[in-house]
């Protein structure tokens, strides 16, 4: 009887909040939202973990359902979801659709559940010009080391495989590997066998897919003829952002001798305080919670 009351007496309270809840995926998420880039819309969205209490329990889906429901109840809410739903989910061609317009159109969840149009939440701190930041911040001596656009794209075949592996086994019902899948790979042709290891190992007895597919796909991101700068904002969107950041991140510390910077997920936060005070937020965001503050 306890729960029934509590439980009732959370509704209650929700429904008089007059703050619109925000839903995302994790906690990290709600951390990086609320503390580093939109404290100043607190009076009026309250953003919330999808987990719970329960950590690792968020995810695409319970923010989905959780905003269901409480619209349902009558309280106002919109949730946030990363692009990689679509492949769980299976809808693939608007997964692969490099048309910024035509993805946002589509709303394959409702007017309100909003896709992100890069990969999750850590592909918006793949900021070139964060992480030379954050490096001349950590390293004293003189002069700061040179982290560019240049330096990301150098990694860029290496991460494009990565995500390949990913979506390879995303789209076809199999767990990915960890974070810091084929980080000791010594150079491209060892982690392209590192993958081959990997995907033989989860297709026992059938013929896996062949990944190379895929890696074909997203270089339909990657635009040859612009500038460094925009060739990787561009191209970023559609890399798995986690094992992309950690890589970075790993890539930077040995480059500059600085193990700190090689913590990636201490990073996030860092990297997050970073673009706000340069004001680079990506204009995807900032339209979309002022469109929710609005509403």
């Amino acid at each position: 009887m306890a729960s029934f009351k509590q439980a009732k007496t959370a509704l209650l309270d929700a429904k008089y909040e007059r703050r619109i809840r925000v839903f995302l995926e994790s906690a990290e998420d709600v951390r990086i939202f609320s503390d580093h880039w939109f404290s100043h819309k607190q009076d009026k969205l309250r953003f919330i973990s999808a987990e719970g209490e329960q950590i690792g329990g968020g995810g695409c889906k319970v923010v989905i359902n959780k905003v269901a429901e409480a619209n349902q109840q009558a309280i106002k809410a919109y949730g946030i979801v990363d692009r990689d739903v679509l492949l769980g989910d299976a809808k693939l061609d608007l997964f692969w659709e490099a048309d910024d317009d035509k993805f946002h159109t589509t709303k394959p969840y409702g007017d309100r559940i909003h896709v992100l149009r890069r990969w999750e939440l850590e592909n918006y701190l793949l900021q070139p010009e964060a992480f030379a930041e954050e490096a001349a911040r950590r390293v004293a001596r003189s002069p700061a080391p040179t982290v560019s656009a240049e330096t990301f794209l150098e990694l860029a075949d290496d991460l494009v495989q990565l995500t390949a592996l990913t979506t390879c086994l995303v789209a076809n019902g199999k767990g990915q590997p960890n974070t810091g899948f084929g980080v000791q790979a010594s150079d491209s042709s060892a982690l392209v066998e590192e993958i081959n290891r990997f995907l033989k190992n989860q297709f026992t007895g059938q013929t896996p897919p062949d990944f190379m597919n895929d890696v074909e796909k997203l270089r339909t991101f990657d635009c040859r003829n612009v500038t460094p700068e925009q060739r990787w904002e561009r191209l970023s969107r559609i890399l798995d952002g986690k094992k992309s950041l950690m890589r970075l991140c790993n890539k930077l510390g040995k480059r500059v001798g600085l193990e700190s910077i090689k913590h990636w997920e201490e990073m996030r936060g860092c990297l997050a305080n970073i673009i706000v005070s340069r004001q680079t937020i990506d204009p995807e965001l900032l339209a979309l919670i002022d469109g929710i503050a609005l509403s």
